[in-house]
């Protein structure tokens, strides 16, 4: 179920490789382990999309994060997960996140990241980083 994200250059791809240490005493995959999922999604797309746009004293931070389970996932196995830029803000982004075992929607997450300055740690305006980014939005989910 990707809605045709595939051929959304917007909308960037991670795989991940499921281990046996990530299961749990229930025998699937740890819901920690899905928010790992999504910071390798976050990660990859500000290290291709934007990090390369922002001044040096400044830095994101994570302000927001939410996942809905959809499916257990168990080891072994794979999974890929779908990273879009749902909302451009003036100091904050928000991001979509869909983790995928195959066909199948194993969770969806929301986060929002704020631009932090390093010397007062408030929040400060996207500036070219934000011009970037209102290219990148994905309007449907």
């Amino acid at each position: 179920m990707t809605n045709g994200f595939e051929a959304d250059p917007r909308v960037l791809w991670s795989e991940d490789v499921l281990r046996y240490r990530d299961t749990d005493a229930n025998g699937h995959v740890n819901n920690a382990v899905f928010a790992a999922f999504c910071e390798s999604g976050r990660v990859q797309f500000f290290a291709t999309h934007l990090t390369p746009l922002l001044t040096p004293d400044t830095f994101f931070v994570i302000a927001r994060f939410v996942i809905d389970y959809r499916a257990e996932l168990h080891y072994p196995g794979r999974v890929r997960t779908a990273t879009w830029l749902a909302r451009a803000g003036r100091t904050s982004l928000g991001f979509r996140h869909r983790i995928l075992t195959g066909d199948t929607v194993a969770g969806e997450a929301e986060s929002i990241c704020v631009l932090l300055s390093k010397d007062t740690r408030r929040p400060v305006p996207l500036g070219a980083a934000g011009e970037a980014a209102g290219r990148l939005v994905v309007e449907a989910a």
